[in-house]
């Protein structure tokens, strides 16, 4: 996952993966961006007192998958701001118009959504990647309902029976406890996806870099998990010894 590519804001909008096809770029179609500002923010202009970053300005772009048979359409939006920077070394100042998607639909997707992964598992991996320009703290909560969509995937328990044998709900740290019996060693990732989730459902926020982080988690666990790519690239090395280096059987 390259991160520069899911800043919070960019002087020119990446070159996101088509979330189509997953093969072609998206590249800006005619008029790109088109940007108004408000009127009451060319009143504010008008004042002595006035900074560049008092503009408001919204933006409105297209971009269009560059593969002819794909060629799918993502709408983005969002505010274009005034942004103040600082190199102390060379002893300058200036600002710069930085575009702040706001909404990108369809999204592009952050880490690659697997095909062997549940419809359930998928929708809500889908999901997150659109509420992560809407909505920082909506991200997050998807993302803690993917963790527990995941366990459903991997048939973990939802009850289990008392000390008197009755039966009793696991909530999400007691089925994540349960998985790393199932698979171990993905315990803490899934853990710091539930708190981040957590937080964003209980205080309605939710922080860029952890949510990047998470999304880094997550693509390393699934990884292994759905696509068992460690279990992949042992059996090739073994395939390689056995035929004593040769990609053949």
């Amino acid at each position: 996952m390259n991160r520069e590519q899911w800043a919070i804001g960019f002087d020119k909008l990446p070159r996101w993966l088509c979330p189509h096809c997953q093969n072609g770029l998206l590249h800006p179609m005619k008029d790109y961006p088109h940007v108004e500002e408000t009127e009451y923010s060319k009143e504010e202009q008008k004042l002595q007192e006035s900074e560049p970053d008092w503009t408001m300005e919204r933006f409105v772009a297209l971009l269009k998958c560059d593969v002819a048979h794909c060629g799918e359409v993502v709408a983005v939006g969002g505010n274009r701001v005034a942004e103040f920077f600082e190199d102390w070394n060379a002893h300058r100042q200036w600002w710069e118009s930085v575009l702040v998607p706001m909404l990108v639909r369809p999204a592009p997707h952050i880490i690659p959504v697997s095909k062997n992964l549940s419809d359930a598992c998928a929708m809500q991996l889908r999901k997150a990647f659109e509420l992560y320009w809407l909505d920082k703290a909506a991200c997050a909560n998807r993302l803690r309902i993917f963790v527990e969509r995941l366990m459903d995937h991997f048939q973990v328990p939802t009850q289990k029976l008392d000390k008197k044998g009755k039966p009793y709900d696991l909530n999400l740290s007691q089925r994540i406890t349960e998985f790393d019996k199932m698979k171990p060693g993905h315990k803490d990732a899934l853990d710091a996806l539930r708190h981040v989730g957590n937080y964003g459902s209980h205080e309605g926020q939710g922080d860029v870099d952890a949510l990047l982080d998470c999304f880094e988690l997550l693509e390393d666990a699934l990884a292994e998990l759905i696509d068992e790519k460690k279990a992949m690239l042992a059996a090739k090395a073994q395939k390689l010894i056995q035929n004593k280096g040769k990609n053949t059987w």
